[in-house]
């Protein structure tokens, strides 16, 4: 399986509900160093993936590219994120909660999964308790910096009543 390359906010989702570790459903990760550097601002360091069990590389591959017309709308670190799932025509998921960065990915065939994706995926696989999920997406509505609309809010809430 393919490296999975994240953008910030997953990461710094996940941990701010203390569940960075449901990430190891998607490892081994990839943080773009413009991602690096955003979670170390964020006080995310190397010791907290540890902590959290988890398998990363950092990459500055990408980070000298101009970005194209189309990529001007997103951040540096997002434009980082797009050039390496690129690099790999494409074939690596990618955690991001950023709707910008996710409408390009896909419309070129990646496969997206954001902050409420992760944390399915982590029930699905049995490291989330349908107790322990339910707790996990309220928090992350309720007390993460993830902004997401009240209509998405309720999909959500939706989603995970009707899960298995």
């Amino acid at each position: 399986m393919p490296e999975t390359i994240s953008d910030t906010g997953p990461v710094l989702h996940l941990h701010e509900i203390g569940r960075l570790d449901t990430l190891v459903t998607v490892e081994p990760l990839v943080l773009p160093v413009g991602v690096w550097e955003e979670l170390q601002h964020r006080s995310l360091d190397r010791r907290t993936f540890e902590q959290a069990g988890l398998l990363f590389t950092v990459s500055t591959r990408g980070r000298d590219l101009l970005p194209s017309a189309e990529m001007l709308r997103l951040q540096p670190a997002d434009h980082e994120v797009f050039l390496l799932a690129q690099e790999g025509h494409f074939e690596s998921l990618v955690l991001t909660d950023d709707l910008a960065l996710r409408r390009l990915l896909e419309d070129r065939g990646s496969t997206v999964a954001g902050s409420v994706g992760i944390l399915v995926r982590a029930y699905a696989a049995g490291r989330l308790s349908r107790e322990g999920l339910e707790h996990c997406i309220e928090a992350l509505l309720e007390e993460s910096s993830l902004h997401l609309s009240r209509a998405f809010r309720s999909y959500v809430r939706k989603l995970v009543v009707d899960l298995p």
